[in-house]
């Protein structure tokens, strides 16, 4: 069996859930690789992908995800936040960059525009889906406030695009207040302990 795929039949029903929280810490990119396996829980065929990430440039996301999917989905967009690379060039995956990660006007821009064109050109059959990565670092350049209105109209669009986003956040670096100001922006919040999912809503 293909090595994740354990962890995408073990994870819960969230036909649901539009907003999802990922809950996992920021180390030696588990974050990244539970946000694939929730998103490749789809067949890659039928799923239209959006990625906003501050970890990776566009080239090394679609290289993750190729090693971890291994099939390419019906659609492809990503926005690389806090890099310049402008040599990426990919058939099914769109890219656009912002340079400034406390830029969030512009992450807004770009990953609203994605979204939409993979909305518009998703068909019956198929499903957008975000991966957000991550939370954690968006705090790390906005403060709490700035980032709770951002993440406020994200997940209204989202919701308005009938598509499903999971945000990744590491619960070990905010204090109870972030996470109680963030919690009730999401339909439901997952977490992976190493043996099993633990949903709650």
């Amino acid at each position: 069996m293909e090595e994740g795929a354990g962890l995408r039949d073990e994870l819960p029903d969230l036909s649901d859930a539009s907003n999802v929280l990922l809950l996992a810490p920021t180390d030696s990119g588990q974050s990244q690789t539970l946000c694939l396996d929730v998103i490749a829980q789809s067949p890659p065929s039928t799923t239209r992908v959006l990625a906003v990430t501050y970890s990776t440039g566009p080239a090394a996301w679609v290289e993750a995800w190729n090693e971890r999917v291994a099939e390419p989905p019906a659609g492809g967009g990503i926005v690389s936040v806090g890099r310049d690379e402008t040599e990426f060039e990919d058939e099914v995956w769109t890219a656009a960059t912002v340079t400034h990660p406390g830029d969030l006007t512009g992450i807004g821009i770009e990953l609203s525009e994605l979204l939409s064109a993979l909305a518009a050109d998703a068909d019956g059959d198929e499903q957008v889906v975000v991966c957000f990565d991550s939370v954690t670092s968006l705090l790390h350049h906005s403060d709490l406030q700035r980032a709770f209105r951002f993440l406020h109209v994200v997940t209204g669009r989202v919701r308005n695009a009938d598509a499903r986003c999971y945000y990744h956040l590491d619960p070990e670096a905010h204090d109870p207040q972030a996470r109680a100001t963030l919690d009730g922006l999401f339909d439901a919040t997952i977490e992976y302990d190493g043996e099993g999912w633990t949903v709650s809503r």
